[in-house]
């Protein structure tokens, strides 16, 4: 039991309710009952969803739709600040003089953020942090190879780059944020620290009081644009339904320590007048009618929920997930950019929103309140907003790659929210077969790379539904799959060997940075790169065996030698450290790195691993399965570049 007093500072008489801790997030069907210190007549705030009878007993509807998921896990309670729409909120007095100083650029989508599932069996460390000492204690931290980290595990920590550790227990929805772990001793204001800044935090209204791992002090999970929400929308003609956090250069934002305004809990000082936490949306008079449905699924969320100024950065940058996000969508974003600039924006006034206090997130709107009102006093009352919790679902992976032939694999989704949880699974097209526990067998051949989408359905709700995108990739009579990483479109080489157009990346993009390249045969498989900010991984389900893995190269932006590093990882194994691509072979000079590995688990694992530099970058991947490996590693191969020097 927990007591909850919510008309303030306790009087005489004054009523006071009592319930489950449990409370903080009834499942939607399930019961509470609520008690009172006297005797009380009870109702609700009209407008509550549920019900509640003489005796305090309060049932929650049958059907909750959660305003956002993520990981399995409801983000919050649907009537957060976060989640609240601000549409018909009016414009803030300071809108003009904000507008004036962040006048340039455009509203633009950028990926930051991999998510780690964390759950009982992830390692847990006792952290000690530098900027939020009150938030120490223990920690789950995902063990390398596997961890995801922003901007690369081995970039190193107290320099340029941001590298916050995000993941959610897929057990307990505990959500956790960290920002630039490292060991004892590497902090030398601080030598037991072990981590700049973190935070945990739950389904409740808490804000982060203590510190977070931004420079406002806001959530960042919460305010990031998922890729399964995103393509949720889409397919369902639906919407997004939460603001998405936005950064601005330091000139612009506030420039003192109490440059903050809710839901902001902290600022960090610039050169301008804009504070943490003011909200902007896109103004209902912009048409975004007649831009594709996918922008208008990101122009109505800007509209609708905003932005929340969160942290120093780039013009009206979007965070959204480090996923392989589809073109489509990259397009969409591209569209949008080109589209809304500040001319079309507004800061809101979302003070009047405030329900609690300046460390709670609860608004006054779409609440679930119940009210007791004491009999013998009927002046008297006490409030209680109670969290519903509808019913969430996320697959282990949003994208899964898969070589023609390989064996089953058994596909795993979470459920929260409800007692049954159970799944349905469902594929479209028909490639492979899907059974009804969710085991996937991939075909035993196909002529090109092929995709199907898979839906995995709560059995509870069958409004809750997760996608996941399976690709499966031709094979040829040599073993060989291969992938051009910088083109859209398949290439056939010069001994009519046919390369994928890019796939089986968990994120980044390409760009061709032209350049005189040498005259050599199938040069064309290096002249475009794949670039990532972070770790650029590549995991594979495959047969069991021994393979080749073979990586083609080329520095195509002009960076000097010793400018960007990576370590070459197979297998959760570092093969190849610290490659200069320009070192190696100089600038637009194919080179090739050829890595071991042996797969007893039907993974096959490649990773780039950003060690210096803005990216990691490859060209071309080809992965043959050998019984022939010695067990060592080839050396760079760069016989092209001398046979033409």
């Amino acid at each position: 039991m927990f007591l909850i007093v919510v008309c303030g500072v306790p009087a005489f008489g004054q009523v006071t309710i009592t319930a489950p801790s449990a409370l903080r997030a009834v499942n939607e069907g399930g019961t509470v009952q609520f008690l009172a210190d006297q005797l009380v007549t009870w109702s609700m705030v009209p407008g509550s969803q549920g019900t509640i009878t003489l005796n305090g007993l309060y049932t929650a509807p049958a059907s909750v739709i959660p305003q956002q998921s993520y990981g399995s896990c409801q983000v919050l309670p649907n009537n957060h600040i976060y989640n609240t729409r601000i549409d018909s909120l009016p414009i803030n007095a300071n809108s003009s003089s904000w507008m004036a100083v962040a006048s340039s650029g455009s509203v633009n989508y950028y990926p930051s953020f991999p998510l780690n599932h964390l759950n009982s069996s992830t390692p847990t460390k006792d952290v000690v942090f530098y900027y939020t000492p009150a938030n120490n204690g223990s920690f789950e931290i995902p063990a390398y190879p596997g961890a995801r980290i922003e901007s690369g595990w081995f970039v190193p920590p107290l320099g340029d780059l941001d590298r916050h550790l995000l993941g959610i227990d897929t057990n307990t929805c505990g959500f956790q944020e960290m920002y630039d772990l490292y060991s004892a001793g590497t902090n030398s204001d601080c030598p037991t620290c072990t981590s700049e800044s973190g935070v945990k935090y739950s389904n409740s209204y808490d804000l982060a009081v203590n510190g977070g791992t931004d420079a406002a002090s806001l959530y960042i999970m919460p305010l990031s644009l998922h890729l399964q929400e995103l393509e949720q929308a889409v397919a369902t003609g639906g919407t997004i339904k939460h603001a998405l956090r936005v950064t601005m250069p330091a000139g612009w934002v506030g420039d003192s320590f109490s440059s903050f305004i809710w839901p902001a809990q902290a600022s960090s000082p610039g050169g301008g007048s804009i504070p943490y936490g003011a909200r902007f949306r896109l103004q209902s008079s912009f048409n975004i009618s007649s831009y594709s449905a996918i922008a208008q699924v990101l122009m109505t969320q800007l509209q609708q929920y905003g932005m929340i100024l969160a942290d120093i950065g780039s013009q009206w940058e979007i965070d959204i997930d480090y996923e392989k996000w589809p073109q489509a969508y990259l397009d969409a974003f591209n569209e949008v950019a080109g589209a809304v600039t500040p001319a079309n924006l507004e800061a809101v006034d979302e003070s009047g929103l405030m329900a609690a206090d300046a460390g709670s997130g609860m608004t006054n709107v779409n609440a679930e309140t119940v009210i007791a009102t004491s009999v013998a006093n009927p002046s008297q009352s006490a409030q209680l907003q109670v969290i519903l919790t509808g019913v969430t679902i996320d697959v282990s992976a949003p994208q899964l790659y898969f070589e023609a032939g390989a064996s089953p694999y058994q596909l795993i989704a979470c459920v929260h929210g409800a007692t049954n949880t159970n799944v349905t699974w469902s594929m479209n097209p028909m490639v492979g077969i899907l059974t009804s526990s969710g085991s996937y067998t991939p075909p035993a051949s196909v002529s090109s790379a092929t995709v199907t989408s898979i839906t995995a359905t709560s059995a509870a709700d069958p409004n809750a539904t997760a996608l996941m995108t399976l690709t499966v990739l031709p094979v040829d009579s040599s073993g060989t799959m291969r992938i051009i990483l910088g083109e859209t479109n398949p290439y056939t080489d010069s001994d009519g060997n046919v390369w994928q157009a890019t796939t089986g990346d968990d994120g980044g993009s390409f760009f061709d940075n032209g350049g005189a390249w040498p005259s050599v045969p199938d040069i064309f498989l290096y002249q475009v790169a794949h670039f990532a900010p972070n770790d650029q991984r590549f995991d594979l389900i495959v047969p069991n065996g021994t393979y080749r893995i073979t990586g083609k190269f080329a520095e195509t932006e002009d960076q000097p030698a010793g400018s960007r590093l990576m370590d070459l990882e197979a297998q959760g194994q570092i093969v190849f450290p610290n490659v200069d691509l320009a070192a190696a072979a100089g600038d637009n000079e194919p080179v090739d790195y050829t890595l071991p590995a042996t797969v007893t688990d039907g993974h096959l694992s490649f990773v780039l691993r950003r060690v210096a530099g803005d990216f990691t970058e490859i060209s071309a991947l080809e992965v043959t399965r050998t019984s022939n490996i010695s067990g060592q590693p080839a050396p760079p191969s760069n016989l092209q570049v001398n046979a033409v020097q």
